[in-house]
């Protein structure tokens, strides 16, 4: 798990731009499609233009990061699952083999609790771990099954 911290999520930011999140939808603003975006004019003054609610949020990436894609980072993970047999117990007594065991174990297997929409708070779209706090449409985490057999001799 990790609690607190923030991110910026460059998936979301996208999304608000090509009009792929629920705020962005039709009929999500007034009754003409508008909305007063939050923030302050070049006076200084709290911003008053109705402006189309795809608009307002086509001009993000372009313009600045705005607070609609900062989140929590934190989240709650189930991160592997391992369950096994031994079948030791069911070979004969004078075997060649003297023990088997198998085990099934499952990676990434569910993410409990976040705070960030639409992605993994994990995923990274860059190539380090250095920009901590800052996703780019990065590939989900993988999930993973398997099984190990181990036979003694």
């Amino acid at each position: 798990f990790k609690l607190g911290g923030k991110m910026i999520s460059g998936t979301n930011l996208n999304a608000f731009r090509h009009g792929l999140q629920k705020e962005t939808l039709v009929g999500r603003g007034e009754a003409d499609n508008k909305m007063v975006g939050v923030g302050v004019n070049d006076k200084g003054e709290t911003n008053a233009v109705r402006a189309f609610v795809q608009d307002y949020y086509s001009v993000g990436r372009s313009k600045s990061l705005g607070e609609q894609v900062v989140y929590d980072a934190g989240f709650w993970k189930l991160r592997q699952i391992s369950i096994g047999y031994d079948f030791t117990k069911m070979l004969p007594g004078k075997f060649f083999i003297k023990g088997i065991r198998l085990n099934a174990v499952a990676n990434n297997v569910a993410i409990l609790k976040k705070w960030v929409p639409n992605i993994d708070p994990e995923q990274f779209g860059f190539s380090s771990d250095n920009l901590v706090g800052l996703e780019s449409t990065g590939l989900p985490t993988t999930r993973s099954i398997g099984f190990n057999l181990n036979v003694r001799f």
